[in-house]
């Protein structure tokens, strides 16, 4: 059996677009006793903490810098958030015009991603015997989500990426494998596969609407995915242009969970939140705009600020852990408030 590291794999370009060989990036631990507001670069910020709680971390994507494309075809990627234990992460991947998605193949983690702009093509496949699978463009607004033993790729002779595009992408970590005999990348590990899944796609512009979010006037939601049993979620909030927030309103009050892992994305807009050192100090407040992440680990207090906090309105992505970065089959806990 010719297994492959999930690594290897990417370096030899074989990941979800064909290429995802990246250098991973020295983050900051948030288990400091006392980390006060850091700018890095001038695209981050880790806001104060004290133990038991921990910082928010904020990053400005469009400013923080392309490093040099990665393979001979021009892919680049900006890594946001990496897991040492899982060797999971969390980035933004940039693609060039006529990109091709790679092989039929197969991850045993689990993925999810969000395209930001243009577009990327892949196959999906429910057989490793299957060599002309159903053909998928992903573009802006397309939301997936992608449990382990999803086969998927490219296929010579189909369309490829017609645009170039973005992605935002969370590979869980974990190992991939090529189901083509010819391909070096190939494993027979599929064999001992019992059950292969498929994926949930969603175009969250034209096939999902708006629900209101009736606890809190104005803000509307859309529900991507809700799954206690394996303790993911991933949900789109919008908040109208002027939008108010009062100290009573429950939606937005700052919180931390004891075990749960939250990834905020901007995806247009601007918002005012408010993130703490410790429950009884003063609140730091920090405005953030289209395409800003915001990570709320666990134990961190984040919340939305007081008072008139957008300007033009607000629209972000927001996926939570039960536990950790991966799927682990923790239910996600109720929020620990404040006040």
């Amino acid at each position: 059996m010719n297994k492959k590291s999930r690594r290897v794999f990417f370096q030899q370009g074989l990941g979800l677009a064909g290429a995802m060989s990246i250098t991973p990036l020295l983050i900051q631990s948030l288990q400091a006793s006392e980390h006060h507001s850091d700018q890095n670069n001038g695209y981050q910020t880790l806001t104060s903490s004290s133990a038991p709680h921990t910082s928010v971390k904020i990053i400005d994507t469009d400013n923080m810098p392309w490093p040099p494309p990665y393979n001979d075809r021009g892919w680049k990627s900006k890594i946001l958030f990496s897991d040492p234990e899982t060797g999971g992460r969390l980035l933004i991947i940039w693609v060039p015009i006529g990109a091709p998605g790679g092989v039929n193949h197969y991850h045993n983690f689990h993925e999810w991603a969000y395209w930001l702009s243009g577009d990327f093509v892949n196959n999906e496949y429910t057989s490793p015997l299957q060599r002309t699978g159903v053909f998928q463009q992903f573009r802006e607004g397309i939301f997936l989500d992608r449990p382990a033993f999803s086969l998927h790729g490219g296929e010579e002779g189909r369309l490829d990426s017609q645009v170039g595009g973005t992605c935002l992408i969370m590979e869980e970590g974990g190992e991939t494998f090529s189901v083509i005999p010819e391909d070096d990348r190939y494993s027979d590990d599929w064999k001992n596969i019992k059950q292969w899944t498929v994926p949930r796609i969603i175009d969250t512009l034209s096939d999902i609407p708006w629900e209101a979010y009736k606890p809190a006037n104005g803000v509307l939601v859309k529900r991507l995915v809700d799954d206690q049993v394996r303790g993911f979620r991933a949900r789109i909030w919008q908040i109208p242009a002027g939008w108010k927030r009062s100290a009573e309103t429950i939606f937005g009050r700052a919180y931390y969970h004891r075990q749960a892992h939250q990834f905020n994305f901007v995806l247009n807009g601007d918002i005012r939140i408010q993130a703490y050192q410790t429950p009884e100090k003063k609140a730091e407040e920090i405005t953030v705009n289209k395409f800003f992440y915001v990570e709320h680990p666990p134990m961190s207090i984040l919340g939305i600020a007081n008072g008139n906090v957008t300007t033009d309105g607000c629209v972000w992505l927001q996926v939570t852990y039960g536990k950790g970065t991966a799927i682990n089959n923790v239910p996600i806990e109720a929020p620990n408030y404040i006040y």
